[in-house]
This record gives C-alpha cells, structure tokens and sequence, in this order.
C-alpha cells in the first residue's frame, strides 16, 4: 500500500530520530573536534569559521603565479593556501573529514561568483579535474567533485552554471609512473599531467574548470587541453587556494577578482 502524505512525514521524523541518535552515540564513540584547533563538539569551532570566511571573503585572480599554465588562462582563487584553509582542506583530502564539506563549498561558491562576471552568458559548466584513481581508492570520494555537488544541493552555483563530470582520467597504464604530484619538482610537474586526461564533455560546451589547489598550473593546464582537444571551450578557471600569491600582493584596499553578489555564508 502506498504510503500516504502523512505516514511519510512519520517516517521522515523517525528516521531523523534515529540519525540524530547514531550521531550522539558516534560522538561518544568518536568525539568531533576543530579541524583548526581541535576544540572538541564541533567540525569548526566558531572563531575558526570566522578566520577562514575572512581569508576567503576577497577571491583573487591567480593565474600570475601559475608558472607552467600554458596557454595562459583566467583563474580566480577563494583564498591562498595557508592556515586554516590549509588545514580544512588538507583534513578532507586526508582525513576524511567530509563534515568540512558545507564550510569549504561555501568558500568555493564566493570564488565562483567572483569569476561568474566574465563569462560569457549562457549555460557553463563546471568540470572539477577529477582525482587520481589511486587517490579515489584511497579515500573513496572526489573531492572537488564533492564541493561542488554540495553548492549544487545548496543552491548557490551562479546563475546557469551546472556541475559535469567533463572530465576522466585515462586507464592506469597509459600513466607515467612515479610519485605523487604534489611530490614533483617543477620538471616534474611540467611533464607529469601530459596526456593524463581525457575530455567528456559535449563539443562546443563552455567550461570552467574547478580545482582545489592551485601550484604551478601544470594539472589545470592539462585539464584545459583535454577538454580544448574534445571540442570544448575553456572560458576560465576557479580553484578553492592558491600556493602562491598573485603577482601584485594583496593590500588592505586590493579588490576582488570582481564584485559579486557576496559572501557565502560558512
């Protein structure tokens, strides 16, 4: 028998019992703790949200400091890649720790509509580069991919923007072996990424392609390719940090890579 309007809100309200029952028992189990400063009940201690909006209240163009981003290529960041921005994002990746998710979407999504002004009108969508397959296996979730499925859920993508798995990596044994990455020197770096891609995505369809960390420019540069090789049109480029600081520091009164409708709340 179907169940009706009513039943179904009794279920919803017992299952929302019972979740909220296995959570007070897992934070027994497991207390929760400040990625930031491990202060304990909570994902992020007040005073360390605020910090973190703050840091990523001034999204930036950061492209300047991307040495090997051949062709050149808009990229807006949300902040740079220290303190606690650092440390959430190296929990999640990490760590596991996917209650950061809500928090560091919502830096994402300020970085997003900071850049949203200079692309063209239409539908865009956004391409997370996806994560290594021996990343993936390791911590059983994309996450960058994951970000933007939140803002996505939340609402708070720019307007027409629409998240695609545009990209995959190529089979294991067409890569280059070796150590991770974030390991490489420049050399490295440079010629890793090379080919390690492939495009998905519809020719024709514009795209902006989403990261969490920005370096050298070496995995957006590629990403860039790919989908440019598949027929596509990359019309820039947001990632959540930036390693280096833009080629003219930030001061007190620098602005933003371009005024959008605001902060997202964190």
């Amino acid at each position: 028998m179907p169940a009706t309007r009513s039943t179904a809100r009794a279920l919803d309200r017992a299952a929302a019992l019972v979740l909220e029952r296995l959570a007070e028992a897992a934070e027994v189990l497991l207390p929760v703790e400040c990625a930031v400063c491990r202060a304990p009940g909570t994902a992020l201690c007040r005073a360390c949200r605020l910090l973190l909006r703050r840091s990523c209240a001034r999204p930036f163009e950061a492209s300047s400091a991307a040495t090997l981003l051949e062709p050149p290529l808009p990229v807006v960041a949300a902040g740079r890649y220290a303190h606690g921005l650092a440390t959430c994002l190296l929990a999640l990746k990490s760590a596991g720790r996917t209650d950061l998710v809500p928090v560091l979407a919502a830096c994402l999504a300020t970085a997003l509509h900071a850049a949203a002004p200079d692309w063209p009108p239409g539908p865009v969508l956004l391409v997370p580069v996806p994560t290594s397959p021996a990343a993936l296996r390791r911590r059983w979730f994309d996450p960058v991919r994951l970000l933007l499925e939140d803002c996505a859920r939340r609402g708070v993508l720019p307007a027409g923007a629409v998240v695609s798995r545009g990209l995959r990596h190529r089979a294991t044994g067409t890569l280059p072996p070796g150590p991770a990455q974030k390991r490489l020197g420049t050399a490295g770096r440079r010629t890793r990424p090379s080919g390690s891609m492939r495009a998905t995505a519809a020719p024709g369809a514009r795209c902006v392609v989403v990261d969490d960390v920005l370096t050298t420019g070496a995995t957006l540069g590629e990403a860039a390719r790919a989908l440019r090789a598949g027929g596509a049109e990359v019309v820039g480029a947001v990632v959540l940090a930036a390693v280096r600081p833009p080629a003219v520091p930030l001061t007190a009164d620098s602005g933003p890579a371009r005024e959008g409708p605001g902060v997202h709340p964190v």
